[in-house]
């Protein structure tokens, strides 16, 4: 499919998602929540897809709401969610794991959307900001549950308050981004660091997503009871059943060919 504010792509396992509206700097509008959507949910299908990443054209990563759709928005009477909970289960329930490559300026709604992500990875020119209350608004897309997971609550509130914009290592620091790599070469950087991942035991990765989930959202008695749960699942995997074969023979697992089979 082709789509009109972002592109899809392919190397080997990883599927690349493109935020391509880099002449507004990749300003979010409902037409890129929609295909954002129908292209994760092609990724989550095709069995030779191991990881996705999501990353912007140009020098942005994503700017926020398109002004256009936010003004048109308070003229009709207030603001309202463009990116609404269908896409934030799209991302956050995605089967497979998915890493946000901020390769540039990440605010308002270009700043949350990576947290829902599984890995948040960063360029040397990323620049992050929670900027809503410069607008008279909250955090959206999970935030108020996601972000304080991620740095602490005071920290959160701290970056939402002040509605500051930081820049790469100072959300390394945090722990808001796991890595920051050199602007030259960072897409090679990022599938680099994802290859591994794209290569292991997808649907594996998957479960494990949904037990972290799982145990953040509830208490330690359910949280240990779903992870016995999953690693019951585990065990009876075509998977797990690969990886003791594959340590047995010294030789490395065949998950893509695994992947195809389940």
């Amino acid at each position: 499919m082709s789509y009109e504010t972002i592109t899809y792509e392919k190397r080997e396992r990883v599927a690349i998602v493109t935020f391509n509206r880099p002449q507004v700097l990749n300003a979010f509008n409902a037409t890129m929540g929609r295909e954002l959507t129908d292209a994760l949910r092609q990724a989550a299908d095709d069995r030779e897809v191991g990881c996705v990443v999501l990353t912007g054209a140009g020098r942005a990563f994503c700017s926020g709401y398109d002004v256009r759709d936010f003004r048109r928005m308070i003229e009709e009477g207030g603001s309202r969610e463009l990116a609404g909970d269908d896409l934030f289960r799209v991302i956050y329930e995605f089967p497979k794991p998915l890493v946000a490559a901020i390769n540039g300026p990440a605010v308002g709604l270009g700043a949350t959307i990576t947290l829902p992500c599984d890995i948040r990875l960063a360029s040397e020119q990323a620049r992050i900001g929670f900027i809503f209350a410069r607008v008279g608004l909250i955090f959206e897309f999970g935030s108020t549950f996601l972000l304080p997971r991620l740095v602490g609550m005071g920290k959160a509130l701290e970056l939402g308050m002040t509605a500051r914009i930081i820049d790469a290592q100072e959300a390394l620091q945090i722990g808001l981004v796991s890595r920051v790599f050199p602007q030259e070469s960072f897409l090679d950087d990022v599938l680099a660091f994802v290859a591994d991942i794209a290569n292991g035991p997808t649907r594996v990765l998957g479960w494990m997503k949904e037990a972290v989930h799982k145990g953040v959202e509830s208490d330690l008695t359910t949280a240990r009871r779903f992870e016995n749960e999953v690693i019951e699942r585990c065990r009876r995997s075509p998977e797990h059943r690969e990886g003791v074969t594959a340590f047995l023979e010294k030789r490395q697992p065949r998950w893509a060919e695994i992947a195809q089979q389940v």
